[in-house]
């Protein structure tokens, strides 16, 4: 492998991968709890952070009136092109009162488009305290590539209950695909209660259909649970093709008994990657044979029909149901690691193997890990799966926020962090909003009330999201402006493109947003790692934060007028380390791409002030050091595959491994002083140069043959290392990679294919 040479295909991927924020600048909310994991969290916020969510800069934008409370978590699609009424971002809401809504996202004003689904269900119906009606309870779920809103609606008709799905055109309200159609199903089942002939009817007047919709492979699943545990009920998980709205399956958790309610405080059913569904169900029934009230459940769904795969059941089961401390009040989520978390009522947390949910065992250790983490009880959570420690957030009834962190594969069963205020009922909506893995990023949104006798009027706290204790804004502080409304029970806050879309039990959807902008640095990181800490001369750093730059990012190729040469200023954006300007690569409003200059080498310390448009940032200092060294990944992350080319030059990848024995070249940033000396604002040519200090890398523990450690061919400010995949080593899809420089290692994140 020639080293001066073949590698444009890598800088553009490099670079795509640097640059990768533009794609995520404007992101969708498409489903219940933001994603398919559940996780309650958008770690795409490039707006919102702790350096601009204060009582000053932020609060409540304007208010949209709807008809009936919300308590679907509000969707949101950005650019819908509205016939007649051009292209607008656009929060989709649905009421009790069976009202659809359609909302300029950004603007006060009349909804773009409004339907009703038909007359709602009285409260009365089911002695239910706190809904005078029920219509639409549920968060709906968008399909993207049909611009189809799925809208599950609950009718009383001539005396009768009703469930039906609709399929709604995002851009006019109108019903597709021969919609909407009436749930219905049957199945077998022999139980005492409700089968009759060995076959049991889905009965819509004894259910409430809770949960988010789902949406997975073509098929909407709709999933049922009681109402307030009357009458006979069971969980249902009912799907139906989305382009025909035919039902293709339906699933019963105790066909032989009673209950098992797919409730989860309504939250949607996850999913992962591999298509399978999981679940986690209430008090009831429980056989180990057909009966899985009280359990976590995975179906399978490669043969096109849900089949339960697998299952884990607390040996208390039993008295689960008679206390009614059911598993099934909060749904389960995912992590990137491949987990389940969940939690019921009594406040443990259960963290299982997607792949061996556990079954039954008394002891319950089959699993992972379960603890006590909170009192009662677990109605809600937010996860923030991020590098240097994921973190679950949860509150218990009448108790303050409490978040747990992953270490070693398992939580720490102490809480890392927690704030200093309390609320009443554990009604609460969760929600993380984040820039990936940022420190100064993280935000923890929580909808609380303090009535302790049932729901009341609410409150929107902003919390710190890696120390609970720094409360940033809450709606009460400036009540006059922002207060909040009734809180909407266990509804997921959309923080979304700079803005927050609270729905409330008042008739409204209200939204908050920053009121003014200052210029702040947030941290500074490496470029490839993502990682703090010691600055190198010749690194590419990325500096995170508010008000760096123009809306739009902008690039050095776009305005560069000396060939070769990086650019200073881009459209008004200036990188001050002690005090002169240093080559950019990119700016946008929330980050900023620098080369750190050589000159720095001689110091202990650096100051970095950024500029934009006559406003200075706060000065930052920063330790100096000879070397820090960071690889860069695939996915722009720090951790996981890297951004590795194989000795054919393809992009080293699971499903393209390299082999062992072969020559594979590796990019990052951080390697300090090089020979002949480099000009920061350089872009390499053929003369390249090399790292002064000694080089070594190790790929799966052992030492790999170093061929070269220098300058990377047109990509400035990054490292480009040839190294021969050792011969000896175990193969694999996730093999460790360590770059040690100068006596420093890169953090221990990185990996590559071998086999």
């Amino acid at each position: 492998m020639h080293k001066h040479t073949t590698f444009l295909f890598a800088g553009a991927l490099l670079m795509a991968s640097s640059l990768a924020a533009q794609v995520n600048l404007n992101v969708n909310v498409l489903t219940d709890n933001y994603n398919n994991a559940r996780t309650n969290a958008n770690l795409n916020e490039t707006i919102l952070s702790t350096l601009n969510v204060n009582s000053t800069q932020f609060g409540k934008l304007f208010s949209l009136p709807v008809n009936g409370a919300i308590n679907g978590q509000p969707l949101y699609v950005q650019g819908v092109a509205i016939p007649n009424q051009g292209t607008h971002n656009v929060v989709y809401v649905a009421t009790h009162h069976n009202d659809v809504y359609a909302f300029d996202a950004d603007t006060q004003g009349n909804p773009l488009w409004h339907v009703n689904l038909g007359p709602s269900v009285p409260g009365t119906d089911f002695n239910v305290a706190d809904l005078t009606e029920i219509g639409v309870l549920s968060t709906p779920v968008i399909d993207i590539t049909t611009n189809t809103i799925y809208v599950v609606a609950f009718t009383k008709e001539s005396g009768n209950h009703i469930y039906r799905l609709h399929a709604l055109d995002i851009t006019t309200g109108n019903e597709k695909f021969g919609g909407p159609v009436v749930i219905a199903a049957t199945v077998a089942g022999t139980s005492n209660y409700d089968s009759l002939n060995g076959q049991t009817a889905f009965n819509a007047s004894t259910h409430l259909q809770r949960p988010g919709l789902a949406l997975l492979n073509n098929t909407v699943y709709i999933a049922f649970a009681s109402h307030n545990d009357v009458d006979i009920w069971h969980g249902w998980l009912i799907g139906y093709n989305a382009a025909t709205l035919q039902r293709v399956s339906a699933y019963m958790t105790t066909p032989n008994g009673w209950g098992g309610g797919i409730w989860q405080g309504g939250r949607a059913p996850a999913i992962d990657d591999q298509g399978n569904i999981y679940v986690s169900t209430g008090n009831g029934s429980f056989d180990t044979q057909q009966d899985y009230s009280e359990s976590f459940i995975r179906f399978s769904t490669s043969t096109g029909v849900p089949k339960l795969a697998d299952w884990f059941t607390p040996d208390n089961y039993a008295s689960l149901t008679d206390l009614d401390s059911d598993l099934g009040s909060c749904g389960p989520l995912l992590s990137r690691l491949g987990w389940v978390i969940g939690g019921g009522k009594e406040g443990i947390v259960f963290l299982m193997d997607q792949n061996n949910l556990g079954h039954l065992q008394t002891g319950n250790n089959q699993i992972l890990q379960h603890f006590q983490a909170i009192g009662f009880g677990i109605f809600n959570m937010a996860f923030w799966d991020r590098l240097g420690g994921s973190m679950l957030y949860l509150r218990a009834n009448a108790d303050v926020v409490k978040a747990f962190r992953i270490e070693d594969n398992q939580f720490l069963t102490t809480p890392v962090s927690q704030s200093t205020s309390g609320a009443a009922l554990p009604f609460d909506g969760m929600a993380i909003s984040a820039n990936g893995s940022a420190a100064y990023s993280g935000i923890f949104w929580i909808t609380v009330t303090q009535n302790g006798n049932n729901d009341g009027a609410g409150t929107l706290h902003a919390f710190n999201a890696l120390d609970l204790s720094q409360e940033l804004w809450n709606s009460d502080m400036n009540s006059s402006r922002d207060s909040l409304g009734t809180l909407a029970k266990f509804t997921a806050p959309t923080v979304v493109n700079g803005k927050v879309y609270v729905p409330n039990f008042s008739g409204s959807l209200m939204v908050y947003g920053l009121l003014s902008q200052n210029t702040a640095i947030g941290e500074v990181v490496n470029a490839a790692s993502g990682y703090g800490g010691p600055i190198a001369p010749g690194e590419m750093v990325s500096i995170f934060g508010s008000g760096l730059g123009p809306s739009t990012l902008v690039t050095d190729a776009e305005v560069s007028t000396t060939p070769g040469k990086l650019s200073y200023n881009l459209q008004g954006t200036q990188v001050m380390i002690n005090g002169a300007p240093a080559p950019l690569l990119y700016a946008r409003t929330d980050q900023v791409a620098a080369v750190v200059p050589y000159a720095v080498a001689s110091q202990n310390n650096l100051s970095l002030q950024v500029q934009y448009q006559g406003q200075s940032t706060p000065t930052v200092h920063m330790p100096v050091a000879p070397t820090a060294p960071g690889l860069f990944t695939v996915d722009r992350s720090g951790t996981g595959q890297g951004a590795i080319l194989n000795e054919d030059t393809s992009l080293n990848s699971p499903s393209n491994p390299a082999l062992r024995g072969s020559i594979v070249a590796l990019y990052g940033t951080g390697q300090g002083q090089t020979d002949p000396a480099g000009q920061e604002d350089d872009i390499p040519g053929d003369a390249l140069a090399t790292v002064v200090s000694p080089v070594t890398v190790t790929i799966g523990g052992q030492p790999a043959d170093l061929l070269y450690a220098g300058t990377a061919p047109t990509l400035a400010g990054v490292m480009q290392i040839n190294v021969r995949v050792p011969a000896g080593i175990q193969p694999g899809s996730a093999v460790r990679v360590v770059v040690n420089i100068g006596g420093v290692n890169s953090p221990p994140n990185v990996t590559m294919a071998v086999q």
